[in-house]
């Protein structure tokens, strides 16, 4: 019996001991800390956040979300979602020439501590709540409907909350229409242009086919041009070796007969000479006032006289055949 009261005890103690450390484990090590409690008014949602989310400062896990609730104006049916915080104040601490004092958290509201809602993981979509100094921010009417304990933290827009409402305000099932509209365009000319590619396929195939059997042909025509080339070439070189045997023969003919046109080309340079200074006598002879020009002169003019009268005679035997008996008849 002693021995199973010893195993109950221990047994109870253990779990004492487990519940005192699952406290502290949950508390974060702040249960004998002490903590300021605010609250955050939300007017838009707060999807993603969560009870127990960290409120940070600059990224700096200072507090954690206590409660979430929703408050409706019965009036004008405007909701907003007061969210309470629990803040460490040992956490945070304002130095002032080397001292150090825990934050008045109404004060640092009104030097600018706002809060924003932010993205703690875009995986799953869970929010977080992060506090820093907005540099001139306007002053602020906080609510003074919570109790004094909790001072109020306002709240500024997060950086793409201007950004998601704009997308919200976008025309989004007109912009969807007009999108598939359009698609069905492009749709209708891509089968167009598939049509007319599939045509124009077609056609460069029969133009292939006739390409080639053109390339075919002209190959054909390209074996024969070049058989015909080189007959032509054949004969060329038949031409041009009968060419080089017959220069060969004129310059041999030439080279023989060389000695024999030197002779007959000096034979001529000589006759030329012996013409030259017969020309040149001649000239000298015929000049005027020449003695030989005078007597040819006297020598032309009495052959001219003789031809004269010759001319005379004949024209008297025309007209008188009879006169070389009688004589000319004197009328």
């Amino acid at each position: 019996m002693k021995r199973q009261a010893l195993l109950v005890g221990s047994f109870v103690i253990g779990a004492l001991v487990l519940a005192v450390l699952g406290i502290f484990a949950l508390s974060g090590n702040n249960l004998f800390s002490k903590q300021q409690k605010a609250i955050i008014y939300f007017k838009g949602g707060v999807a993603g956040l969560y009870v127990g989310a960290p409120v940070s400062f600059r990224g700096v896990p200072i507090g954690q979300v206590e409660d979430i609730g929703i408050e409706v104006d019965q009036r004008t049916l405007g909701a907003r979602i007061p969210v309470r915080i629990r803040l460490n104040t040992k956490s945070v601490s304002f130095s002032n020439g080397g001292t150090s004092s825990p934050p008045d958290l109404p004060t640092v509201v009104q030097r600018g501590l706002r809060a924003r809602l932010v993205a703690q993981s875009f995986v799953t979509g869970q929010k977080a709540i992060d506090l820093d100094f907005v540099r001139n921010a306007p002053p602020v009417q906080v609510s003074t409907d919570a109790d004094s304990s909790e001072p109020e933290i306002p709240v500024v827009a997060d950086r793409f909350e201007a950004l998601f409402d704009q997308v919200a305000q976008l025309p989004l099932r007109d912009t969807v229409r007009e999108v598939r509209e359009t698609m069905l365009s492009l749709k209708t000319t891509l089968e167009s242009t598939r049509s007319v590619l599939e045509a124009a396929t077609q056609q460069i195939t029969g133009t292939a086919e006739d390409a080639r059997k053109t390339l075919q042909a002209g190959n054909q025509t390209l074996l024969a041009a070049t058989k015909s080339l080189q007959k032509v070439q054949a004969s060329a070189d038949a031409s041009l070796a009968s060419v080089t045997r017959l220069a060969d023969t004129t310059r041999e003919t030439v080279q023989t007969a060389q000695p024999e046109l030197q002779r007959t080309l000096v034979t001529a340079r000589e006759a030329t000479d012996a013409a030259r200074l017969a020309m040149s006598r001649v000239a000298d002879l015929t000049a005027p006032g020449a003695p030989l020009r005078s007597d040819l002169d006297s020598s032309m003019r009495d052959l001219s006289q003789a031809a004269r009268g010759l001319r005379e005679w004949s024209e008297l035997l025309e007209q008188q055949p009879n006169a070389v008996i009688f004589g000319r008849d004197r009328k």
